[in-house]
C-alpha cells in the first residue's frame, strides 16, 4: 500500500537563505534519529532521491532546528500560518501534508533533526530544489468526481483487536477473512506478524509467525510485515495455510533477481525480499496453530515501497474448477517509478507491478517449489525472460483483489490499484491484460510524463491507451488518495446488494460501483455514515488524523466490515437507506 504522507516533506517550506542547524549532533542522538528516520519516514522519503515526498538531504541547511520541530511536530498548524511559496508548491505536487509526529517527543523530534543534519554534513547535500513559479497542472476535468449516492449505512463496533507494544499507527489490522473451522469465527491479520481469532466478541491470538521468522521486517514501509494469508479451501483436510511477509534483502536466492537493478541509488534503503510461505497445521481444528511450514517462493524488490500485497484463492465451484487451489499473489512495483525505473515494471518479463497465479502445490516452476498452470497466458511463451507466474500486469500497487459471479454464471475479478499522485482505480482483471503502469505510462486513463514530473497527469491519446485496459472505475485525488478494494455485497441489506463496495485508506470515504451483468456503470459513488442518527466519518469515529481503513466481507452471513489499523477497531455495517 502506497502512503501519501509527506512525512518530513512539508520541512521544505521555506526560506530563500540558507542556514544551517546550531546544534550539538552526538552519536547517541544521530543513532536514535536515523532509526526513527527508518521507522517513521523512509517509507516515503529518502535523502537524495524523489519518492513518495520529496528527499530529505540538506533540509537543515535550509531551516534552522526551531523551524524543524515546528513542521515535523505539527504541519498542519505551520501550513495554515504565514503563506509559504515552497510550502505550497510542494503541496500541490505531493497532494497531501504529512499527519503530526509531535507523539515522538522533543528528543525524537531533535534526533531526527540530528540525523537530518549529520547526513547532509556527511554527504554534503544541498536543499531539494522546489520551482515556486510553476502553476499545478489542473487534472481535475481528466478524471470525474465520485458521486453522492444518498445512501447512508450504520457502522456499530464490532470488535477491537488488542494494540502490540511499540506498534506505530500505520500498522496494525491489514485482512478479515473467514474461518474455516467454524462458521461463525473470524480470522484477522496484524503486519506485526500475528492473526487473530475472533469469536463471540473476543480476540485471541490464532497464529504468531514471528518466532518463526525472526527476521520479519516491519520498518520502514506501511505495508511491510505479514500482508497476506490465506487458508486453503480444503484446510480441514490438508490443514494448508500460507501467509506472505518481508525481509531484508541479504542476497538469498530469489526468482526474479533482474527486477533489482543495481544501479538503484544507495539510500534507497532496504531492498526487501518478500516470502511466500506454505503451513501445514498438525491438527486444523486445533485453537491456536502450530504445525510445519516450507518456502514456497522467494521475489525481491527495488525498494520497500509497493511490496507484496494480498494473497488469496478464488471461489471454485470443486476441484474440478480450473481455479480450484490456485493461489493468486499481487506485486506492486517495488518502487520502480520512484527509482526512476519506468521499464523495470509493467511487462511479463518482470514480477513488478503484477498479479500472479501460481499453483502451490506444483513442482514445475523455479526450484520445484511451486507450479505453473498451463492455462496462465504467458504459460506456453518460448520467451525464456517471461514470467509464466504472471496473470495480469501493469499495476501501480494492486493493493486489494476480490471476485464476484455474476449473474450469467462469470467469475469476474476486481482489483483495486493505488495511484501516484492524482488517479486511483478499479480494474476488471483480464488474463493476460496490461494496465498501463510502467512502461505503458498511464495513471489511470491519463499519461504520465514520467522522466519529467511523474505527479502531473495529461489527456492520453487513443493510440496511447489502445493496448491497454482502462480502469472499469477511477476518482481523482480531490476525492481520496490511496484506495483500498473492497467486495461485492450479496448479504441482507438491499440497498447494497450487487454493489462494490470500497474505500480510501487516507481520508476513510467509503464508495461503491454497481457490478452487473453489463458491467456499463463506470460511476464511483459515495456512501456517507451515520452513528446514532447523525453523519459522521470514519476518521471522527476512530479520533484519526488518517484512517488506514480497510474494507472486508464475510460471504458465509453476507457480513461487511470496516477496519481501521491504528485503533484496531473492525465495525460492522448494519444498515443502508436514503436520507
Amino acid at each position: 500500500m502506497r502512503s501519501r504522507l509527506l512525512a518530513l516533506a512539508v520541512a521544505f517550506a521555506g526560506l530563500a537563505a540558507s542556514r544551517g542547524v546550531a546544534q550539538s549532533l552526538s552519536t547517541d542522538a544521530v543513532d536514535h534519529g536515523a532509526a526513527l528516520f527508518a521507522q517513521h519516514c523512509a517509507a516515503c522519503h529518502q535523502l537524495t532521491t524523489d519518492s513518495f515526498g520529496p528527499p530529505l538531504g540538506g533540509i537543515t541547511r535550509l531551516l534552522s532546528t526551531e523551524e524543524l520541530l515546528a513542521w515535523i511536530g505539527d504541519p498542519a498548524t505551520v501550513l495554515a500560518g504565514e503563506h509559504n511559496p515552497r510550502a505550497q508548491a510542494l503541496l500541490a505536487r505531493y497532494k497531501a501534508p504529512m499527519p503530526p509526529f509531535s507523539f515522538l517527543g522533543d528528543d525524537g523530534l531533535r534526533a531526527l533533526v540530528a540525523y537530518l543534519a549529520a547526513e547532509t554534513e556527511r554527504l554534503d547535500l544541498a536543499p531539494h530544489v522546489v520551482d515556486t513559479t510553476r502553476p499545478p497542472v489542473s487534472s481535475r476535468s481528466l478524471i470525474a468526481p465520485v458521486v453522492d449516492s444518498g445512501i447512508v449505512i450504520e457502522l456499530e463496533d464490532f470488535v477491537q483487536v488488542p494494540r502490540l507494544p511499540d506498534r506505530p499507527a500505520y500498522k496494525g489490522i491489514a485482512l478479515l477473512r473467514p474461518d474455516p473451522r467454524d462458521e461463525d469465527d473470524l480470522i484477522v491479520s496484524d503486519l506485526m506478524g500475528l492473526l487473530y481469532r475472533i469469536r463471540d466478541g473476543m480476540t485471541d491470538v490464532y497464529f504468531d509467525l514471528r518466532p518463526d521468522f525472526p527476521d520479519l521486517h516491519i520498518h520502514p514501509g506501511v505495508g511491510s510485515g505479514l500482508s497476506g494469508f490465506a487458508f486453503h479451501p480444503d484446510f480441514l483436510r490438508n490443514g494448508l495455510l500460507y501467509t506472505l511477509h518481508s525481509e531484508v534483502w541479504a542476497g538469498e536466492e530469489i526468482v526474479n533477481p533482474a527486477d533489482v537493478p543495481a544501479q538503484v541509488a544507495d539510500d534507497l534503503y532496504p531492498q526487501l525480499a518478500w516470502v511466500l510461505t506454505e503451513w501445514r497445521a498438525a491438527d486444523p481444528r486445533a485453537a491456536r496453530f502450530a504445525g510445519s511450514h516450507r518456502e514456497v517462493m522467494r521475489w525481491g524488490s527495488a525498494t520497500f515501497g509497493h511490496g507484496g500485497q494480498e494473497i488469496a484463492f478464488a471461489p471454485t465451484t470443486g476441484p474440478d474448477d480450473p481455479d480450484y487451489g490456485l493461489l493468486y499473489l499481487s506485486e506492486g512495483d517495488g518502487g520502480s517509478i520512484n527509482a526512476k525505473l519506468p521499464n523495470n515494471t509493467g511487462h511479463p518479463r518482470s514480477l513488478m507491478g503484477t498479479i500472479m497465479r501460481i499453483d502451490p502445490q506444483g513442482t514445475n516452476g523455479p526450484a520445484g517449489r511451486y507450479g505453473i498452470p498451463p492455462d496462465n497466458p504467458f504459460a506456453g511463451a518460448t520467451d525464456p525472460t517471461i514470467r509464466p507466474g504472471d496473470r495480469a500486469t501493469g499495476f501501480r500497487n494492486a493493493h486489494r483483489f476480490s471476485w464476484d459471479i455474476l449473474p450469467d454464471g462469470r467469475k469476474l475479478m476486481i482489483a483495486a490499484d493505488i495511484g501516484e499522485s492524482t488517479v486511483e482505480e478499479i480494474n476488471l482483471v483480464e488474463p493476460g491484460a496490461n494496465y498501463g503502469w510502467g512502461v505503458g505510462r498511464l495513471e489511470g486513463s491519463a499519461r504520465i510524463d514520467i522522466t519529467t514530473d511523474p505527479t502531473a497527469i495529461f489527456p492520453a491519446t487513443a493510440a496511447e491507451t489502445a493496448p491497454y485496459r482502462l480502469p472499469h472505475g477511477e476518482y481523482h485525488h480531490e476525492d481520496g488518495t490511496a484506495v483500498t478494494g473492497g467486495y461485492v455485497y450479496h448479504g441482507p441489506i438491499e440497498l447494497l446488494q450487487g454493489k462494490y463496495v470500497f474505500g480510501d485508506i487516507v481520508n476513510g470515504r467509503i464508495f461503491y460501483m454497481n457490478i452487473g451483468t453489463d458491467l456499463e456503470d463506470h460511476t464511483v459513488y459515495e456512501l456517507r455514515i451515520v452513528r446514532a442518527g447523525e453523519l459522521t466519518s470514519v476518521k471522527a469515529l476512530s479520533s484519526l488524523n488518517r484512517a488506514h481503513l480497510r474494507v472486508s466481507y464475510d460471504p458465509r452471513h453476507g457480513e461487511l466490515y470496516v477496519m481501521t489499523k491504528d485503533d484496531g477497531m473492525i465495525r460492522r455495517v448494519t444498515t443502508a437507506y436514503y436520507r
